[in-house]
């Protein structure tokens, strides 16, 4: 069965590709999702001050004929209620505050449950338990998500390899074989490090896995297999994310 992605997720995981003018699309769109059903293209491109063709290459960058049919598939995930919360905190005590972080937590963790495509995950499993080792890549906060599963596998009883510098990631990803599973962590999915890591366990035969959050980003190309998180924020690029969560 062909998973299906909602629209509001889709929009946030391919944001990095939209140009400037789509992303003011995107960004309405994601501040504004309840206005979208009331207004035309042509009330979209003024308020952003697009053009209609601009209006009409956003909807095909997300897989859609047109501004319609994103229109249509739009106000039917709101109607479901999916992953339409605000994401506000309010400061106005410890208790409020710490409530809205759980609630921004646990919205982000309903959405990858919303993205994660099952087929994939099974053969990433398949091939971590075939493999002879598991060999983990990751640089700057993805780091601490690397040791976290290069420590849960060893416990497991997984022969896995982990290194805290690139420059050792860089050997171990040499001498990777065809038995091996080389697994890349960046929630950019554009970490040169990690994407060099995981061409050169493929080009040595290894099977590669990436854990990314935009499902175009560079790393994807380089893995046989990707699994998707979802931002926790669509302004990921203004903010330091903790990319464990």
């Amino acid at each position: 069965m062909e998973q299906k992605i909602n629209c509001i997720t889709k929009l946030k995981t391919l944001y990095p590709q939209m140009t400037d003018s789509e992303k003011k699309i995107a960004d309405y769109i994601l501040s504004h999702p309840e206005e979208v059903y009331k207004i035309n293209i042509h009330d979209l491109a003024r308020i952003n001050e697009v053009s209609l063709p601009t209006v009409f290459r956003f909807a095909q960058t997300l897989g859609f004929e047109g501004f319609k049919d994103f229109k249509v598939e739009l106000i039917k995930d709101m109607a479901m209620g999916l992953n339409m919360s605000v994401e506000n905190t309010d400061y106005s005590s410890i208790e409020s505050i710490t409530r809205s972080i759980f609630e921004q937590d646990i919205n982000n963790l309903r959405e990858t449950l919303d993205l994660i495509d099952y087929n994939n995950l099974e053969k990433a499993v398949n091939l971590i338990i075939n493999s002879k080792r598991i060999l983990f890549f990751a640089v700057s906060t993805s780091l601490s998500v690397a040791f976290d599963s290069y420590s849960k596998f060893l416990r497991a009883g997984f022969a896995s390899y982990y290194a805290s510098d690139s420059y050792s990631q860089r050997v171990y990803s040499t001498q990777c074989t065809g038995d091996d599973v080389g697994i890349g962590i960046s929630f950019s999915g554009e970490s040169a490090e990690v994407v060099e890591c995981l061409k050169n366990a493929r080009e040595n035969k290894a099977k590669t896995i990436c854990v990314t959050t935009f499902m175009r980003s560079s790393i994807t190309k380089q893995a046989d297999i990707s699994l998707l998180t979802v931002p926790i924020k669509y302004q990921y690029q203004k903010i330091d994310i903790p990319s464990k969560m």
